[in-house]
């Protein structure tokens, strides 16, 4: 298969480049597309690296049943009962399974990448808050690109192969944390609002940090639409009617604050691309895939679209005694937070094939043989 990237002549050269230097890619991405798959991001991405670096100390109720019940039938760390976008991502690339930094030991564990992903992560760090009156040490993606580095040097202690180049980067969805947690915290929104800038600087200069490290192909996720997770529905209720879209129940104000991060960070993706025309960058609407479930939940079959499956206000899910739905295809969150498998099955659906992704679906960059 070949790579649909700007600068064919530009790749030919690399490629004989790295033959003449003895670090040609693995002779399997020749049969492939990607050969493997970097991902960074949050609760929504996260496949185990914060129940490994968490539960010896404090047990998390990410790591315990009814976690994972839908697909795996056991927990694995995944914030949701089955599978996440990347997983669906994976499989269509024939990378499935890609492991989590915290679970692997040795090379020999990411054949097919790793996943730097992890619960509450932010795109910016500490100090960040500590400047906006926010007492809170997050795991930022500054650290997610520690370990990165790190992963980087050992695999070309091992290997000699250029692993970057013929990779797929998924750089989220990062970034919702650094909002939700101030929201929560009762920040005004015009205050929150000035993040938004600070967020995308960081997305983009880590962009330009791995270009620099020699990755082609990029997808970057935009926030999904929080104005409909149980969770904010709930502590964030109104008795203004205003507040509310009248054709799906969610938060309007909420939601158009997604709306304007996402906007601002198409915006530096299109600059990037400007700077980069050789480098794949595709923006993935998350946004606008799960919206299509709150205006036509019925066409889905996910007809409590703006409930939870799992917990409630007195015993959270993964917690003893907790309640859960009889089928969580049919429910919009898992836990009030996260996504069930259902609907990250469509956002994955849209993105690789739909109208969710520019400026091309994600599949389209690595057509079948």
């Amino acid at each position: 298969m070949r790579l649909l990237r700007a600068g064919g002549h530009f790749w030919l050269a690399l490629a004989v480049s790295y033959a003449l230097l003895g670090l040609g890619t693995a002779a399997s991405s020749a049969l492939g597309c990607y050969s493997r798959i970097f991902s960074f991001g949050d609760s929504l991405t996260d496949t185990g690296n914060y129940v490994r670096l968490t539960g010896t100390k404090n047990p998390s109720p990410y790591g315990e049943p009814p976690y994972g019940t839908t697909f795996f039938g056991r927990p694995t760390g995944r914030a949701s009962d089955g599978r996440l976008v990347i997983d669906f991502i994976a499989q269509e690339f024939g990378l499935a399974n890609v492991t989590a930094i915290q679970e692997g030991t040795a090379p020999a564990d990411f054949q097919r990448g790793a996943n730097f992903a992890i619960i509450s992560a932010t795109a910016n760090n500490g100090s960040f808050f500590a400047g906006k009156g926010m007492d809170i040490t997050p795991f930022s993606l500054d650290t997610q690109m520690i370990w990165f580095r790190a992963h980087m040097q050992q695999l070309a202690q091992n290997t000699g192969i250029n692993v970057l180049s013929d990779a797929l980067v998924a750089l989220g969805e990062i970034g919702g944390n650094d909002y939700n947690f101030a929201f929560s915290k009762g920040i005004p929104r015009d205050k929150v609002r000035a993040f938004v800038p600070a967020v995308v600087d960081k997305l983009a200069a880590t962009v330009e940090e791995l270009i620099g490290m020699g990755a082609r192909a990029f997808m970057v996720p935009g926030n999904l639409p929080f104005g409909c997770a149980p969770l904010y529905l709930r502590r964030f209720r109104s008795s203004g009617g205003r507040d509310y879209d009248a054709s799906t129940g969610c938060l309007t104000w909420f939601n158009r604050f997604a709306e304007y991060h996402n906007r601002v960070l198409n915006a530096r993706l299109d600059q990037l691309r400007l700077l980069h025309p050789e480098v794949t960058i595709v923006y993935a609407d998350w946004y606008g895939a799960m919206m299509s479930i709150f205006q036509a939940p019925g066409r889905l079959g996910i007809t409590n679209a703006l409930l939870a499956c799992c917990g409630n206000q007195t015993v959270a899910c993964g917690k003893p005694g907790c309640s859960v739905c009889d089928d969580p295809s049919t429910y919009g969150s898992w836990d009030g937070t996260h996504p069930t498998e259902a609907v990250y099955k469509v956002i994955a659906d849209g993105v690789l094939h739909g109208s969710h992704a520019s400026p091309l679906p994600l599949a389209k960059t690595c057509p079948p043989s």
